[in-house]
């Protein structure tokens, strides 16, 4: 039995893509305590790529580093002293809170877990939901709770097309909040709108915080939520009331972002979000398990998904990741 593994096998400054092989590895066992589970579907993450083209990964350089941020599969062997799950149960992995730090991640067919880092997934619960379940869903879970924004109140949020920004539009509207969504181009106000979105601002034809203003009638948005930061933040942070606070959860721009200093003088507060540290404490993962299932049993939130490519043609899935308009989340599957 052989483990296909996409591995970065050298560092490849101006293309760290290029580095990237498919490759068989020894399927691990399960030792006392953990559990091997088979992959059978896992999404091609923003975060991922991320983790693939940061120069400051320590498993970038070494040829062990895997990617691949979470996935769906079946237990395949149960360790010594694990009694929550049994072989043949279909599982999420939370490789996010050691398997990532170790470049053990799940764009390979066979991943050892501990055993209390997996979860049962209810039949109610398909394949594409259960390979989206964390990164997603948790984070909008997650940075729309902590913003804690009043009923009837607006959140502005940056790259609202994306998988995420979809998934933050319906969780708000069932929340009763107002969402006031940035997008680059104007042809996907209409599919936003029809999601759900109040308000979608183009940004490369409407001047945002002009736009802001007219909706919220000068009050501004209640906080926000950054995807891409760079530029796109000053303008962010100009369009939240004063104290209002700005998360910013990724760096579609780059790792700098920008920021008025008026804006700092009204009390706003920029700050980053990362799933990671909620992660780690058992009692959040339990809260966000709880949440998100209900969420997605009720269709609250859905998968938006796109097409699905073998793991050797993972090289075509990256590219097709970054499309725009690629029409959903791309998956890899064995």
């Amino acid at each position: 039995m052989s483990n296909r593994a996409v591995v970065l096998q050298k560092w490849v400054a101006n293309d760290p893509d290029a580095g990237l092989a498919l490759v068989t590895k020894h399927v691990p066992k399960a030792e006392p305590g953990q559990v091997v589970v088979h992959i059978i579907l896992r999404p091609v993450n923003p975060t991922d790529l991320l983790s693939l083209r940061t120069p400051g990964n320590a498993h970038a350089k070494d040829g062990s580093f895997t990617p691949g941020s979470e996935g769906v599969g079946i237990v395949h062997e149960v360790g010594e002293g694990v009694t929550t799950v049994l072989k043949g149960q279909r599982v999420v992995p939370f490789v996010q809170v050691e398997n990532l730090r170790k470049g053990q991640g799940t764009w390979q067919e066979y991943v050892a877990v501990r055993g209390d880092l997996v979860w049962v997934v209810p039949d109610s619960i398909s394949d594409v939901a259960a390979a989206q379940f964390v990164i997603n869903p948790w984070t909008v879970h997650g940075m729309l709770s902590d913003l804690q924004i009043p009923k009837g109140e607006y959140v502005l949020q940056t790259a609202a097309g994306s998988a995420l920004g979809r998934q933050l539009i319906k969780l708000a509207k069932h929340w009763d909040i107002k969402t006031i969504n940035l997008v680059r181009r104007k042809e996907q106000k209409e599919e936003l709108k029809a999601l759900g979105a109040d308000e979608v601002i183009a940004t490369n034809d409407e001047d945002v915080v002009t736009r802001v203003k007219e909706i919220t009638g000068g009050k501004l948005a209640y906080g926000a939520l950054d995807a891409v930061a760079g530029e796109l933040t000053k303008q962010v942070c100009a369009s939240v009331r004063d104290g209002g606070q700005v998360f910013v959860y990724g760096v579609l721009a780059g790792w700098d972002a920008t920021v008025g200093v008026g804006d700092l003088f009204r009390g706003v507060h920029l700050a980053a979000w990362r799933l990671y540290g909620e992660l780690l404490i058992p009692e959040r993962r339990r809260v966000f398990i709880h949440d998100v299932s209900k969420l997605i049993e009720d269709k609250i939130i859905e998968p938006n998904a796109g097409e699905t490519y073998d793991l050797a043609n993972f090289q075509l899935a990256i590219k097709k990741s970054e499309e725009v308009g690629r029409g959903g989340k791309v998956y890899l599957k064995n």
